[in-house]
């Protein structure tokens, strides 16, 4: 309810039963990724056993990918989705997505992070993350 109560007052465009479904999907989907990586520690853990070729998924940019292409073929029309990135070029650079439209800053788009919480989708607008200063990928 607070995701899509966030997308629904981003713009006066944007449709309230979209923002309800593709809340519900998203959150729902950001799990089911988790689980498909078989995410059971913390993140930079997670990454470790990666890096040891111990598991295959569940970098930042994994998540990114998979709910783009999630997100793409749902076709949702009221809102368009932008990866974002902090730290570019740097050992702990992040990525992620934004939820936007033309009429939306990029400061007051919303950040959808699966990786940060192991499945468990982190929201804001890009101006309220005090974890990360984001940019446009």
């Amino acid at each position: 309810k607070k995701l899509s109560t966030l997308i629904s007052k981003s713009s006066k465009h944007i449709d309230k039963q979209e923002a309800e479904e593709f809340s519900k999907n998203i959150i729902l989907y950001s799990s089911f990724l988790a689980k498909s990586y078989e995410v059971n520690t913390h993140p930079l853990i997670h990454n470790t056993l990666i890096n040891l070729n111990l598991k295959e998924k569940g970098l930042c940019y994994h998540y990114a990918n998979d709910l783009l292409k999630y997100i793409k073929y749902k076709n949702f029309k009221s809102f368009k989705f932008k990866k974002i990135v902090s730290n570019r070029n740097d050992y702990f650079e992040h990525t992620a997505l934004i939820l936007t439209r033309d009429d939306i800053s990029f400061e007051n788009s919303i950040v959808l992070d699966a990786w940060r919480d192991a499945g468990n989708l982190y929201f804001s607008r890009v101006k309220n993350d005090k974890k990360y200063i984001w940019e446009l990928k």
